[in-house]
């Protein structure tokens, strides 16, 4: 039962409708009903022979009537009140600007119908014109009578709609201009939320004839010297089935021919096909798939599918010498053991050659320190080399610490952890392996006793490295100071000369200085070459773990410490102090990109520069096809807009600065497709416009010509103001009459004789 009135100038219209609460609904109240219908009919068949006559109806009808009010009681009939208000509220435009709508039809393309559209409607609304908005990817106000650029690489429908009634509470209705390809879904339910009338134009219908690339896929992160799958879906539309050939190109620039496979694909159908590529190199990889562009060809731009994938080590190799057993050697290879990442090759010394020992040589199950073997062959499979607390003299280890520095200043990561056994204690003043360190050890000469010390001490974040992601352990500088402040005190420190220049001393001693007058090292780290260096002057890091744990119920610290540690050993991009990202890793041509990036110095610190900084895009030949200044807030982090290349390719987005010359900070690739996932499917879909106008009481028109005048079409807006549901036969009273009937009617039938 439906009703209208008017209240404060708003039309109300109030819909009643019946229903049932019962589980399952209106056909679950139905079976019920059938199941109380069969056992009245059997009941009052027995009831026939066992009472008179006469007493018989009376019976009948109590018997009818107490099944009839039992069975309500169960379905509990429902009455739902809605009052929904309809107000005067304002229309606005919505123009599809995705790339499909440059799709041609046999008049020209959609865009073209777009803009004639367009054109017509801004006809007499020059005094009043109504609020129009461009969407795609994005939703952004336009007007009716400016160019419509079909760019953007999405149709994003429910998030315009969204985005139009923020922009514009007072809009009432919308009219959507488009070909209905929307990848985002939700357009239905975005529409009935916001309580909006929804008028739609499907733009592009017709004939399509098209040879196309519908997916194409690689795993985003791919693994060295493992085979990758590449994997491409090809449709045909409009033509007959039959073959077609598939071709995949790598390279640099991704226009190496590498295989070529033949595939059937079924008239108005699909078809998938794959390739194994070796993956031979570290970093990025670009990979590209085409199929011929037939004649007639609506959409050749989706005949071409460039890939990205990042080649990496599947697993992280450490080798890890320790010069004898301790406490520190134990928690570190356990740390190290139980990274399922990590492949770990650990030797530590149970004796050297001038231990005294009680039996012989023979008899003792020790394996020879495999020097040659480690250090000849085999260094440069690893990432990260580990010396903990170790000599190097007793193993006639000094022929190999030339390969050592080589190897760190090709690439190769090394740490050096204290102990009694290290740093200037073991003799490394005069070695190969100074020059990797990045503290300066004392002289050979120097006598145990001044080398190493015995106190304890809480190391404290050295003054400008309080961001460093090595030390920054809390929210905020302030933060982690506290947090180093309540860890267990360490004991024992390997006394060094100095740091050296280019390094970074992140950890001091609260109090003990160097020869030099600075704060004795406690962590230090450097990048000899193209390598990276890490000095740990103490080797009693594992009371991070036991000891405070023991303190404060967190033995994390020692295991979050040494995590970061050996990220940054490892080159893990997201700990470098001048990074450079994007939104997305494949772009429509020409489309908006968003780049943003920190640009800090060593100690992460913003980074002090001799001009602007300023983002550059470069093609696989090294040409500059775009550039935009680039603009740091206070903590050296920046965010920019960059428009994509025109072209498809594949292509880097540079960060380079003004540092005593132009150098460049940091890159990241990107792709470029005519194609992609916005016309995979360049088919029309006027049939979701159609439901989308009907789920919201709009209007639908098939074609712009078929499109009246804005003028003419209905902004009203409907709100829902409250629903009621009422259920009669929920109270105790309804319990009541049903008890009443049914014992009225077991009183009659015991006097009766019913029974």
């Amino acid at each position: 039962m439906n009703g209208t009135e008017e209240v404060a100038g708003r039309l109300v219209t109030v819909q009643s409708a019946w229903g049932v609460a019962v589980p399952g609904g209106a056909s679950a109240a139905l079976l019920l009903g059938l199941a109380f219908a069969v056992l009245v009919v059997l009941d009052l068949r027995g009831l026939g022979g066992k009472v008179t006559r006469e007493r018989f109806p009376a019976l009948a009808a109590l018997r009818v009537v107490s099944a009839l009010l039992v069975w309500l009681v169960a379905v509990q009939p429902t009455v739902r009140r809605d009052e929904v208000a309809e107000e005067e509220g304002r229309l606005a435009v919505l123009l599809d600007v995705s790339r499909s709508m440059e799709v041609r039809t046999p008049t020209g393309s959609r865009r073209d119908e777009l803009e004639t559209l367009a054109r017509r409607w801004m006809e007499g609304t020059e005094e009043a014109p109504p609020p129009v908005f461009a969407f795609g990817a994005t939703t952004r106000t336009s007007r009716l009578g400016e160019p419509h650029p079909a760019r953007d690489d999405d149709t994003l429908l429910a998030a315009a709609l969204g985005s139009a009634i923020e922009t514009d509470p007072s809009i009432g209705a919308v009219v959507v201009a488009s070909d209905g390809a929307d990848r985002g879904g939700s357009a239905i339910e975005a529409a009935t939320s916001l309580g909006i009338r929804v008028h739609t134009v499907a733009l592009g219908e017709g004939p399509l004839r098209d040879d196309g690339i519908a997916e194409a896929s690689i795993d985003r992160v791919a693994f060295l010297r493992r085979p990758a799958r590449v994997r491409a879906v090809v449709r045909r539309i409009g033509a007959p089935g039959g073959p077609i050939p598939v071709r995949l190109f790598g390279g640099d620039a991704g226009d190496v021919p590498i295989a070529e496979r033949i595939v059937e694909v079924p008239e108005d159908g699909t078809a998938e096909v794959s390739f194994e590529v070796n993956l031979s190199e570290l970093g990025r990889a670009l990979f590209t798939i085409s199929i011929p562009s037939p004649a007639g060809d609506a959409v050749p731009e989706n005949d071409r599918r460039a890939l990205l994938t990042r080649v990496v080590r599947d697993h992280l190799r450490v080798l890890h010498v320790a010069g004898q057993p301790s406490w520190d050697q134990r928690w570190l290879r356990g740390l190290l053991e139980r990274d399922p990442t990590m492949d770990l090759i650990s030797f530590f010394i149970l004796r050297s050659g001038t231990d005294m020992v009680m039996a012989d040589a023979s008899d003792l199950a020790l394996i020879p320190f495999p020097t040659d073997e480690l250090f000849s062959e085999h260094l440069g499979s690893f990432d990260v080399v580990f010396f903990q607390n170790f000599e190097y003299a007793p193993y006639a280890m000094e022929v190999h610490l030339p390969r050592i520095r080589e190897y760190v200043e090709r690439g190769g990561s090394f740490a050096m952890i204290g102990g009694p056994l290290s740093f200037s204690a073991a003799g490394y003043a005069e070695t190969e392996i100074q020059r990797i360190l990045p503290v300066e050890v004392l002289p050979r000469s120097t006598p145990a006793s001044v080398a190493t010390t015995s106190d304890r001490f809480r190391p404290v974040v050295a003054r400008g490295a309080e961001r460093h992601p090595l030390v920054m352990l809390g929210a905020d500088p302030s933060t982690s100071a506290d947090t180093w402040a309540a860890l267990a005190p360490l004991q024992g420190l390997n006394v060094v000369a100095r740091s050296l220049p280019g390094a970074h001393v992140l950890l001091t001693h609260p109090s003990d200085r160097t020869g030099s007058g600075e704060p004795s090292p406690v962590l230090a780290i450097s990048e000899p070459g193209r390598g990276r260096s890490l000095a740990v002057m103490t080797d009693t890091t594992w009371r991070w773990g036991i000891t405070s744990g023991g303190a404060t119920g967190d033995a994390s610290f020692y295991e979050r410490f040494w995590d970061r540690a050996l990220r940054w050993l490892a080159r893990d991009t997201t700990l470098d102090p001048v990074r450079v990202t994007t939104d997305r890793e494949r772009y429509g041509a020409g489309a908006r990109m968003a780049v943003r990036g920190t640009l800090r110095d060593g100690w992460h610190a913003p980074l002090t520069l001799d001009a602007p900084a300023r983002l550059v895009i470069v093609d696989g030949g090294e040409r500059e096809l775009g550039t935009v200044p680039v603009a740091l807030d206070e903590t050296g982090a920046f965010d920019a807009v960059m428009a994509a290349p025109e072209v498809a390719g594949g292509f880097h987005v540079r960060l380079v600065a003004e540092r005593g010359g132009e150098a460049v900070l940091a890159e990241e690739p990107f792709v470029v497709e005519t194609g992609g996932d916005e016309l995979a499917d360049p088919r029309a879909r006027p049939d979701l416009l159609e439901e989308l106008s009907r789920a919201s009481e709009g209007s639908h028109f098939r074609g712009a010509d078929r499109a009246p005048r804005l003028g003419e079409l209905d902004a009203t807006r409907v709100r829902t103001l409250g629903t009621e549901l009422v259920r009669p036969l929920a109270s105790a009273w309804a319990l009541v009459l049903v008890m009443g009937v049914l014992g009225v009617e077991w009183i009659l039938r015991r006097r009766w004789g019913g029974r």
